[in-house]
């Protein structure tokens, strides 16, 4: 059985849309993915779906005590036990600052198609850019990009990815993407494998083992292919290959991906704090810097506290999750037994403190509390 699907994006004219096709068992999370190769984009943001009244995400351990709804959670919920009738639809939302709203209709129900893999049917025009400022920035970036002698042409020119035509798209190139990431689409009951093979996992006494056995030449080898693996894996051989040097560039490039959360180059700040989060824990483990990771926990509170004051209070999530920072960068502080960080950000924590007062919530409060903890005042 496979579920034939259309989705929209919506307020957009002309449509941009996609029909394809899926086994009803996929878990809500694994259509999530499907989605964004479908569309075209880039998962770098969080999602939603709204399916009959409920909404099903993956629920912030977080911020679960403050949520006023329930979230079921997409990596446990399956899209078939929500959906069930021809002609029903729901909404995926994705990107919480941008907004994206889609509406997916359900307009077949193949009881005769037994190959689980999904497949991309038919579509029309290519997917607006990440982050370009939900429907609003796309037409404009539309608009821009057909008026020859536009003032913003070409800093919009700079900006979309290369090679991007708003009215391209192919559905073969998408059945391509969607054939390399097969396995991760489809229930996985009914992924196959070979008989008698189970999943392999590298331990690390196993590592050792196979290090030793390993002459220079080969132990060289191996450093290079791991170097082209990934990003994460360059920089985090950059850092420790080139030291300090590689640590303070690291630095500037995670610090303006906390700081475009509050105050991009183009537009207003979008505040997804889980992404800013998840890049101070990226530039806190590639670099193991403790120094580099406060300075920057740091920076994600002041412009916190800097978003406030330019415009206004915000909400309790927001004010807990800045509090919950500063509260981790206190415990960093006391943790040092030398006071060297005390001494290097006395003056920036104190300020950060100084600015609040005012602010509502009872944030002011509560900086100043964990301030008054510092073990070295």
């Amino acid at each position: 059985m496979v579920y034939r699907c259309r989705i929209e994006l919506n307020e957009i004219a002309p449509k941009i849309w996609r029909e394809f096709q899926f086994h009803p068992d996929v878990m809500f999370h694994q259509l999530h993915k499907l989605i964004q190769v479908v569309m075209g984009w880039e998962n770098y943001h969080l999602y939603e779906f709204h399916v009959n009244g409920q909404v099903v995400g993956l629920p912030d351990p977080t911020f679960e005590h403050m949520e006023d709804r329930e979230v079921l959670n997409a990596r446990r919920e399956t899209v078939k036990k929500h959906v069930q009738e021809e002609n029903s639809s729901f909404t995926y939302v994705y990107d919480f600052g941008d907004d994206w709203q889609h509406t997916v209709t359900l307009i077949n129900i193949d009881s005769m198609t037994s190959d689980p893999a999904p497949l991309c049917l038919d579509g029309a025009r290519s997917c607006p850019q990440e982050d370009v400022g939900g429907v609003w920035g796309h037409q404009h970036l539309i608009e821009v990009l057909l008026t020859p002698n536009h003032p913003e042409r070409e800093h919009f020119i700079e900006w979309v990815r290369k090679g991007y035509d708003p009215e391209h798209f192919s559905s073969e190139e998408v059945n391509r993407e969607i054939q390399r990431l097969k396995d991760k689409l489809i229930p996985k009951v009914l992924i196959k494998r070979p008989e008698g093979n189970k999943p392999v996992k590298l331990t690390k006494s196993a590592l050792n083992k196979h290090l030793k056995q390993l002459n220079s030449d080969q132990l060289i080898d191996l450093v290079k292919a791991c170097y082209g693996a990934s990003k994460d894996m360059e920089r985090f051989l950059a850092v420790r290959i080139l030291g300090d040097e590689a640590v303070e560039s690291l630095f500037q490039e995670y610090r303006k991906k906390v700081e475009q959360e509050f105050f991009p180059e183009r537009g207003h700040g979008k505040l997804r704090l889980q992404e800013a989060k998840q890049a101070i824990s990226e530039f806190e483990r590639l670099t193991e810097s403790v120094p580099f990771s406060l300075k920057l926990k740091l920076i994600y509170v002041e412009n916190g506290v800097d978003f406030t004051l330019s415009y206004g209070d915000i909400d309790e999530r927001f004010y807990y999750s800045m509090a919950s920072m500063y509260a981790d960068i206190i415990d960093q502080v006391n943790e040092d037994e030398t006071a060297v960080l005390f001494d290097e950000f006395e003056e920036r924590l104190e300020a950060v403190v100084s600015k609040t007062e005012g602010i509502g919530w009872g944030f002011h409060d509560n900086l100043a509390e964990l301030y008054a903890q510092i073990r070295w005042i």
